[in-house]
């Protein structure tokens, strides 16, 4: 199932510390857990494009056109989360459309003429890499507070929405269970996803009113806390509850926290303790 969440980190944390303000404040342990990770790219944005654009105009049944034209859509959901404003008003002025998917409330002949435009054929071949959508395999295997020993292994698509101008990360999961981390591994590879990268980190899971707090150590960093909440307000809250503010936060990536450090994780093949 899908979630959305906003999550903010605080950095170089005295675990100790913070550990002790969690308490006192009401919260209470759940777990420890080691974590292993596989990471997986998807395709070039823009082959994705081509690849569907040549399938729907090469098709003649009407229901694979359909089902091609929801994957375009799909993409295009992808996109708008990526468009700059330069880009938007470039779509307003030559298409009369405020983004991608604007795109699919006109007819389609429209659609299709506006599909097989050079000016989106051009738009579109400047996105290639996707730096913002990735799909996590993670086996963890956790340690409750009574000593009971749980192993579980997931399967998620991860997505960095915009802010929405909070200047806080939005983080989109679409997570399901699988029963095996290498049988899983083998399928997507059979799929054409060899992973990029296999990392490895620990995580302390403590709740506070009813918030999770995760304490996580990954190899060569300091421990950082991330907080999650459904709005700005619900995250300050817990923050004033600890004792920081916003700007004691930062909203990012890990491999942007190992960019601080002069690790480029994404040129790893192995990040391991």
């Amino acid at each position: 199932m899908s979630s959305m969440e906003l999550e903010v980190k605080i950095l170089n944390i005295n675990e100790e510390e913070l550990v002790e303000k969690i308490k006192k404040a009401g919260g209470k342990y759940i777990s420890s857990s080691q974590q292993y990770l596989r990471v997986y790219d998807l395709p070039y944005i823009n082959q994705r494009y081509f690849s569907n654009l040549y399938e729907l105009n090469n098709e003649s049944i009407e229901l694979r056109k359909d089902i091609v034209l929801e994957r375009i859509k799909n993409l295009f959901q992808e996109i708008d989360q990526l468009l700059s404003e330069e880009e938007i008003d470039f779509l307003k002025r030559n298409f009369k459309i405020i983004n991608l998917s604007h795109m699919f409330d006109l007819d389609e002949k429209q659609i299709l003429e506006i599909l097989n435009s050079d000016e989106l054929k051009e738009l579109i071949n400047n996105y290639k890499s996707t730096p913002k959508k990735w799909i996590r395999l993670r086996k963890t295997i956790e340690k409750k507070e009574n000593k009971e020993v749980k192993e579980k292994t997931t399967l998620t698509i991860k997505h960095i929405l915009k802010d929405n101008k909070t200047n806080i990360q939005q983080m989109q999961e679409t997570e399901i269970e699988v029963s095996s981390f290498e049988e899983t591994n083998e399928l997507l590879e059979k799929l054409g996803f060899s992973y990029r990268s296999y990392q490895e980190k620990r995580r302390e899971k403590y709740i506070l009113n009813e918030h999770e707090i995760d304490i996580d150590t990954w190899p060569k960093l300091l421990p950082y806390i991330e907080i999650e909440g459904k709005d700005k307000k619900d995250i300050k809250e817990m923050l004033d509850i600890l004792g920081y503010s916003f700007n004691d936060t930062i909203s990012c990536t890990v491999d942007e926290i190992y960019k601080k450090i002069g690790l480029d994780i994404n040129n790893m093949k192995e990040l391991k303790f």
